[in-house]
């Protein structure tokens, strides 16, 4: 058998070389170079980065225009705190764009101050606890805290055994959880992995397993494809654990909260933040998953906190045909929908009229 010369291999290695280079280049320049290095610092949503969509991105700049801005611990100087907010991403620009900050439209719509703190615990729940036995809270002393978690996360973070007597002391550690950022995502080089998933996810959609794809009834987004409704998978895998025991004893956690702020005069306001998939449920065609059961088994029960319901506030805007209530590219509300929610009367009529 007649053995291939060097040159032919050498031709072969160059080939490969080539091609390798082309596919990266290309796919770079048309596609990917879009999501990770965008020269106009535009920011693409979580699930358009998961899902390399093009179709659905809703590229934006992180902006803030509203009139009164809220406090965290970095800017703080000690000013007179009406309300104190914690929660996850949706209460911590998650989403970035325009007034991403759901504080900055209640400081704004009621000229309050308003104090948002980042959890330092696993348990938004449970920070409010340690900074309350601390004496922290009491030294604040605001008239309100907002505890906001979303939907698919509350279960596994609320519905849990609390340490009601942990007296862990406000530390300066906890200042390293307040910083606010831009969520810009750091410029990538062109030859990356990010070109063989894009077009891999471009095949083969369903293979994503951190994102699903549905189409929906109508236009619901200002996205190229604007039907198109992007799902963080835990939107659906966390439907498992939202049962009727596990929402009482999430409910039981925030009536006892709620008692021990009530004795310092602090009144504790719950407001759950609905999963994008849950909000646009009835919308979707050929679903063969199930309904999110939360917010219809957390109505039922007896509640000594106070509750809005995000659902049924943004329901009622999605039926009148409201568009981008949620980015098409992002697991995250927009500033729209903070606007709705603070505008509602089912949220200013919570609160007493001493302060509102």
């Amino acid at each position: 058998m007649q053995r291939l010369s060097l040159p032919f291999f050498t031709y072969i290695f160059f080939v490969i070389v080539v091609v390798f280079l082309l596919f990266h280049s290309i796919t770079w320049n048309l596609y990917t170079k879009k999501i990770f290095a965008r020269e106009d610092r535009m920011y693409i949503g979580d699930l358009g980065r998961m899902s390399y969509q093009l179709d659905t991105f809703h590229p934006k700049k992180f902006t803030l225009t509203l009139k009164k801005k809220h406090f965290n611990l970095k800017n703080w100087k000690g000013e007179q705190i009406d309300i104190v907010t914690i929660g996850d991403s949706f209460f911590n620009a998650g989403a970035g764009g325009v007034n991403p900050y759901f504080q900055d439209h209640i400081a704004t719509l009621y000229n309050k101050n308003v104090l948002n703190l980042k959890k330092s615990t696993s348990s938004s729940l449970q920070t409010i606890i340690n900074l309350y036995n601390s004496g922290w809270l009491q030294q604040i002393q605001p008239k309100y805290i907002i505890l906001e978690i979303v939907a698919r996360d509350a279960v596994q973070s609320f519905a849990i055994n609390l340490n009601w007597n942990s007296n862990e002391p406000f530390q300066d550690s906890f200042l390293a959880h307040q910083e606010t950022q831009d969520p810009f995502i750091p410029k990538t080089k062109f030859i990356n992995t990010a070109n063989y998933k894009y077009l891999y996810f471009n095949l083969f959609p369903n293979k994503n397993k951190y994102v699903y794809t549905f189409q929906l009834k109508q236009n619901l987004f200002s996205a190229r494809t604007a039907n198109k409704l992007l799902v963080y998978h835990n939107d659906i895998k966390n439907l498992q654990n939202i049962n009727e025991k596990n929402i009482s004893l999430l409910n039981d956690n925030l009536n006892k909260l709620s008692s021990i702020l009530q004795q310092s005069n602090i009144q504790l306001i719950f407001l759950p933040a609905v999963d994008k998939y849950d909000l646009y449920h009835k919308y979707i065609i050929d679903n063969n998953y199930p309904k999110n059961d939360f917010f219809t088994l957390l109505e039922k029960e007896k509640k000594e906190y106070i509750y809005i319901n995000s659902k049924s506030i943004l329901t009622s805007a999605l039926d009148e045909n409201t568009n981008d209530i949620f980015y098409a590219d992002d697991t995250h509300w927009s500033n729209v929908a903070s606007e709705l929610i603070c505008k509602n009367k089912l949220f200013a009529n919570s609160f007493s009229k001493e302060i509102f």
